[in-house]
């Protein structure tokens, strides 16, 4: 009997479920190898958690970037150890439905998909990550009406309007949470002279950022590293640096919102204004977005209960009705 699968591989984190076990899987989209023998060492916490502190013989990958394949092998190669932490060898024969970002060209697609079927997938269906959120979410996509939805992610952002089953109007960046770390990286360099660890940008974007600015004095005493010289000191981080970082990457996300909305037909922009607009994703969880949002476009704005999950909840539930999403799911392949 076929194993069914649910992947959704992200720039910053990896989501596999099955039909018959649920989620099994949810941790960094990286991956630890041995460029001696080529063997995977590690992956997800495990690849994290060897960040700096391998051999030079052992690489930690991280295979996406900005929602996009840049290394097609150790993209196979992780989603094989995967396969393997789940139970799920070659002769199981798997199923996978996989999300993709709408905003990926047929090439990416098909890299995809051969990655998949390299790491020993039988069969492999695309959908759409906009799509599979708004399945996560309940929505009705397969009805004659307008269903609005935001995926805010760590290297990619795309809104879209559903109705039918399919993407009526969409607008996507490649960009996300984490040019935001990026930026907070540049100004802590610039102004401060200081470097500071991954975990520590993120720590900064939760506690200090907001989109409306609302956090305005608020500090954090964090360890860094000086530029000059390589010491380790403390140093203050001002919320007015860490919004400063956000400024371009929220003005974009915006843009892109506004551009989705702008293009969509009466009858469903009459449907976005009563029923309004979801966010998912990492990055919907800034603090504020949500109202900065619905402040600029004048439609209703709400965060997913689990942004973080909804891309893989709406990927299960494709395992359970493949046969009636079979259309839905042979149109995200092309």
């Amino acid at each position: 009997m076929a194993t069914d699968v649910a992947l959704d591989i992200g720039t910053s984190h990896t989501r596999l479920a099955t039909a018959q076990r649920g989620l099994l899987f949810n941790e960094p989209t990286l991956v630890a190898i041995d460029t001696n023998s080529g063997d995977v060492v590690e992956v997800g916490h495990g690849a994290l958690e060897m960040v700096g502190r391998t051999p030079h013989h052992v690489i930690v990958f991280r295979p996406l970037a900005q929602g996009t394949t840049v290394d097609f092998d150790v993209t196979a190669r992780l989603i094989s150890g995967l396969f393997e932490r789940a139970g799920v060898s070659k002769l199981s024969r798997a199923r996978v439905v996989m999300s993709v970002p709408s905003l990926a060209t047929s090439i990416e697609r098909r890299a995809l998909r051969q990655a998949a079927v390299q790491a020993g997938a039988r069969e492999v269906s695309l959908i759409e990550a906009p799509i599979a959120a708004a399945i996560g979410l309940g929505l009705p996509v397969q009805d004659p009406v307008g269903s609005a939805v935001t995926v805010l992610g760590a290297g990619a952002s795309e809104a879209a309007l559903i109705s039918l089953g399919g993407i009526v109007t969409s607008s996507a960046r490649r960009l996300g949470g984490n040019d935001v770390d990026n930026a907070i990286a540049s100004l802590l360099r610039l102004r401060q002279g200081v470097v500071v660890a991954p975990a520590t940008l993120e720590m900064l974007k939760i506690n200090l950022a907001s989109a409306l600015a609302t956090t305005r004095g608020l500090v954090e005493v964090v360890m860094a590293r000086t530029v000059d010289r390589g010491e380790l000191v403390e140093v203050e981080v001002s919320a007015e640096l860490v919004n400063a970082a956000l400024n371009d990457v929220v003005a974009a996300s915006i843009r892109m919102i506004q551009d989705c909305l702008g293009e969509a037909p009466p009858d469903l922009s009459q449907d976005v204004s009563a029923r309004g607009l979801t966010l998912v994703g990492g990055h919907a969880q800034l603090n504020d977005l949500a109202d900065l949002i619905a402040s600029s476009t004048g439609v209703e704005v709400g965060v997913a209960p689990s942004p973080d999950t909804v891309i893989i909840e709406g990927l299960q539930m494709c395992l359970e009705e493949m046969s009636s999403l079979h259309g839905l799911l042979r149109s995200a392949d092309s």
